[in-house]
């Protein structure tokens, strides 16, 4: 969306200079927020490692690296990027957390929402190329999204500890995040008595998540109730999307509920059924899935609004990762880097999705280009 009331709003470099520095004062040329927004910027133009970040920090303008509070260069009379070396020893070190932190709050200051239509999306990505001792690194994230708007902005991220579970890890995720009266998405994997308990009571937030086998006797009562609320003819709120060379149509019946669930405060139900077909219409694939929510006046267009919403999120958010900075493709594994790198990756897509830019790729080529087009997207003009 376009940002209107950017005005009495910190800008990124403000926000990112409150961070504590973990170098040592001696030898130390650049400033730690100077480092990290020149970062920053080079992820918006397509940078994707550590020598891209550097490559591109290169081909800044004077007047960028001004903006970005470089260092003057007594000699070379002229503000100097720092190498790629530099912003490499900068990304391994600072506070993984307290990065996450900074990026989601200023994020979240910048997208200006009403308390009923906007929720949150809990979503997990291993990130492929980044092996330690302990395996493979795995990201979960908190995206907001909006009803009637594409794109995600991330307000948090946590590292999934190696001998645990994303599921585990929500209540680190949402710790700093406001939720009140959001309406938290979840998979399969996060539908549990635990998770429900502590979205509703902690966090005086609504959720709604997928049921499906894993919860084996929970998704049995699910699916006896389902049974019973497709035979009594309700009429479903139906919905079709022409694109991709494909036509989805998604069909949507709910109902409320009294008890049939061991879930606490579900208070609705819903069975969406979700078919592919070609151009001329043969059917491609069909799914049948089935969403319990405690939000007592979540409608059948509802259900299926924020559903869509969060397969998006889910399509959108990795393939862009994936395809414009070949995120699977990096092996960075030491330190805090592989993580860092994707706060920028993730902030570098919220920012785009603020200003209502979906096209994602072509944009960030633009941004290539000429870097200075990153200033008005970070608020630095």
């Amino acid at each position: 969306m376009p940002v209107s009331h950017v005005s009495a709003l910190p800008s990124l470099l403000e926000a990112l200079t409150g961070l504590t520095d973990p170098r040592k004062r001696r030898g130390v040329r650049h400033t730690l927020g100077s480092v990290l927004a020149v970062a920053v910027v080079a992820t918006l133009g397509g940078a994707s490692n550590y020598r891209e970040l550097g490559s591109h920090a290169r081909d800044f303008s004077p007047r960028l690296l001004e903006l970005l509070g470089a260092r003057w260069h007594p000699l070379r009379r002229r503000h100097s990027p720092p190498s790629a070396g530099t912003l490499r020893r900068v990304l391994l070190a600072v506070d993984a957390d307290a990065l996450d932190h900074v990026i989601g709050q200023w994020l979240r200051a910048h997208a200006a929402c009403d308390g009923d239509g906007w929720a949150i999306a809990l979503d997990g990505k291993d990130l492929h190329g980044a092996w330690n001792d302990e395996g493979r690194l795995v990201l979960l994230s908190a995206f907001m999204h909006r009803s009637g708007k594409r794109g995600a902005v991330t307000l948090a991220q946590v590292q999934v500890p190696a001998d645990t579970t994303e599921v585990t890890q929500v209540k680190a995720l949402l710790e700093g995040v406001d939720t009140a009266r959001a309406l938290v998405t979840a998979d399969a994997a996060h539908t549990c008595a635990k998770t429900a308990r502590h979205l509703v009571e902690d966090k005086k937030a609504d959720y709604l998540m997928c049921l499906k086998g894993n919860r084996e006797a929970l998704h049995a009562a699910a699916v006896e109730v389902g049974r019973v609320l497709l035979n009594s003819g309700q009429a479903p709120h139906t919905l079709t999307e022409h694109a991709h060379g494909r036509i989805t149509t998604w069909t949507t019946w709910s109902t409320d509920l009294d008890g049939e669930l061991d879930l606490p405060h579900a208070a609705r139900l819903a069975v969406l059924r979700r078919e592919v077909a070609d151009p001329i219409g043969r059917t491609v694939s069909k799914e049948v899935v089935l969403y319990v929510t405690s939000r007592k006046d979540l409608t059948g267009e509802g259900f299926s609004r924020y559903v869509r919403g969060h397969w998006g999120i889910e399509n959108l958010e990795h393939r862009a990762r994936d395809t414009v900075w070949y995120e699977d493709a990096q092996q960075a594994y030491l330190g805090h880097g592989p993580r860092n790198m994707a706060a920028l990756r993730n902030l570098a897509l919220s920012t785009l999705a603020l200003h209502g830019i979906m096209k994602i790729k072509e944009k960030v080529q633009e941004i290539g280009r000429d870097h200075n087009r990153a200033l008005p997207l970070l608020m630095l003009t």
